[in-house]
């Protein structure tokens, strides 16, 4: 019998062991999603601010005032255009890039606003193809035209099923 106590105490013990480890490990998960939907929010809230909106007004147009390489050479550096660029490289490809590593979730983002971002890569597009081609370097706003493609593709993805995707569910039965 004196040795039933120390037994029961060592299961106890290793049970609360158990059980402590098994909440904590669904509290981190937890915080992840939190920490994950505000990294989310935040991320839409950036590509949907009114400074990132005032860039892009600014950009429309960009590739017909800079035309040719010479064009660039003279008018770009140091221009406003040149300001709103390096912003869109600061906001839009860096989201980019984050949910190109899955860092983000890239299918919320485009759920949330693939049009808006779709609308502003056709924006710059043009001049970014230009832009690649003046600094040789192919990889510039490489990530922002990723999020643009996956985002056309998105559009037009089947939803998984869910309750929240079902066509039927709003419709009244007879």
């Amino acid at each position: 019998m004196d040795q039933v106590v120390p037994i029961a105490s060592l299961i106890i013990a290793f049970a609360t062991v158990v059980f402590t480890t098994y909440m904590l490990a669904r509290q981190v998960r937890q915080m992840e999603h939190e920490r994950n939907a505000l990294a989310i929010l935040d991320a839409i809230d950036r590509l949907t601010s009114t400074e990132v909106v005032n860039v892009f007004t600014q950009l429309r147009g960009v590739d017909q005032r800079y035309p040719t390489d010479e064009d660039i050479k003279e008018k770009f550096f140091g221009s406003a255009d040149e300001r709103a660029l390096a912003q869109v490289g600061q906001f839009v490809e860096t989201i980019a890039c984050l949910a190109r590593r899955e860092v983000l979730d890239v299918t919320l983002i485009v759920d949330a606003v693939g049009w808006t971002l779709r609308q502003r890569w056709a924006t710059i597009k043009p001049f970014v193809l230009h832009w690649r081609k003046y600094n040789d370097n192919e990889f510039l706003f490489e990530n922002f035209e990723w999020l643009n493609d996956y985002s056309d593709w998105w559009k037009d993805t089947p939803r998984p099923y869910a309750l929240n995707y079902d066509p039927q569910q709003f419709k009244k039965r007879a």
